[in-house]
């Protein structure tokens, strides 16, 4: 799917309620995880670097919401790419614009929580440098996950 860019956003305070019953439900076929609006619009997200959506102008097709934990390290709380658009690249390329940003703010590591059987986003995340720290049991719906850290690299590492 062409035209399809990488934007940093607005604050999700000044969203409609269909944009973020949208991404709320992108979130749930791609997490399983179920969040209600006001609680998307109370997410610590980053003002600098944290706010990504992957959109073609009219329509979300993909989130990557960040926030900082610390003067140099910052948590991913949302990384979310449509199905049928996963396994292109579109997730390298969110990441990368994502990692320039943060960088420029000064974060030098990062960490996430993953579901177990995400196996695609896991050797996308080891391949930048992350690492499996914890197991965290019942974290997903049935699932189990993992809490990865590492270092913020903007490319993958040669390994």
């Amino acid at each position: 799917m062409s035209g399809l860019d990488w934007i940093p956003v607005s604050s999700l305070n000044e969203w409609n309620y269909d944009r973020l019953e949208n991404i709320r439900k992108l979130i749930v076929e791609t997490t399983g995880e179920a969040y209600r609006i006001d609680r998307l619009r109370e997410l610590p997200l980053d003002e600098q670097f944290g706010r990504w959506v992957l959109s073609d102008g009219d329509s979300d097709f993909g989130i990557l919401w960040v926030m900082r934990l610390s003067k140099s390290c910052a948590r991913v709380l949302a990384f979310s790419i449509a199905k049928n658009l996963r396994g292109n690249g579109i997730g390298a390329e969110g990441w990368r614009h994502f990692a320039l940003a943060a960088k420029a703010f000064g974060i030098r590591s990062v960490q996430l929580e993953v579901r177990q059987d995400n196996y695609a986003a896991i050797r996308m995340y080891h391949r930048r440098g992350l690492r499996p720290k914890g197991s965290i049991s019942g974290f997903y719906r049935d699932h189990d996950g993992w809490l990865m850290l590492g270092p913020l690299l903007v490319d993958p590492a040669s390994q």
